[in-house]
């Protein structure tokens, strides 16, 4: 009964990836996304073309499949972001936390970990991407920086994933993330050896701010084309109400 309450697009998704599940067994984990990346890249319901090669490959891949929107336009985005944010996402969604495994499609050959993984991200893409994909994709390449500065790089984590929930930033719009309430900033915190999460902050709270377990998120707001301060909307102080005052 449950299924049978799905759209009929999601419906018809779920039954085509039956032929992905049953190549499970014989495959690693990394070739049977990177096959299903591919398929889904094939069926979107604009021709995108050819699947992308090379460096960026995986992150344009996952980024459309993150969105479930207009592809084309997310894909025009990517290429206009500042190179800093491109390499970010590029090599982020390209490491995989399987040692040994690689994308056969990108450049990356990644050996360490830990492999990040931004939970509720593909919300983000389809809420505040649906307005303003060049705002959400710097978003989410600052999440992904600043978790990386928590978690770096290093042999002994190759197979480990760091889970970071971004739960505050999911339905807010791009505007409402650069310009949060008076006196809040927001920061990524760590929560756990492999579990991080983006919270509210007060000004006195980020002065406070230990750098080895929390990182301030810098959306450098000036830089986003088109950016224009606005009133805070509802749904933002909403958001820090439920999120801003967890302790760290």
């Amino acid at each position: 009964k449950f299924v049978l309450k799905f759209p009929l697009h999601v419906l018809s998704s779920f039954i085509d990836s039956f032929q992905v599940v049953w190549k499970l067994g014989p495959r690693t984990e990394t070739e049977v996304l990177e096959e299903y990346l591919k398929w889904r890249w094939g069926t979107m319901p604009t021709n995108l073309g050819a699947c992308p090669t090379g460096a960026g490959s995986v992150a344009k891949m996952r980024l459309v499949l993150m969105a479930q929107g207009d592809s084309l336009e997310i894909l025009r985005q990517f290429r206009l972001l500042p190179k800093s944010d491109a390499n970010i996402l590029s090599k982020e969604l390209a490491i995989t936390g399987c040692p040994g495994q690689h994308f056969t499609c990108d450049d990356l050959r990644e050996s360490r970990g830990p492999a990040l993984l931004v939970y509720y991200a593909p919300a983000l893409m389809q809420k505040a991407g649906r307005q303003d994909p060049l705002g959400a994709l710097r978003i989410l390449a600052e999440v992904l920086r600043q978790a990386r500065t928590l978690w770096p790089l290093n042999e002994s984590d190759a197979e480990k994933t760091v889970l970071v929930r971004i739960d505050i930033l999911k339905e807010l719009e791009v505007a409402d993330i650069l310009e949060p309430a008076t006196g809040v900033r927001f920061v990524l915190a760590r929560n756990s050896l492999y579990d991080g999460q983006v919270k509210a902050a007060s000004l006195a709270e980020v002065q406070e701010i230990n750098a080895a377990t929390s990182q301030l998120l810098n959306f450098n707001r000036a830089s986003f084309p088109g950016f224009r301060p606005r009133r805070l909307s509802l749904l933002f102080l909403t958001s820090f109400l439920s999120f801003g005052t967890q302790p760290a």
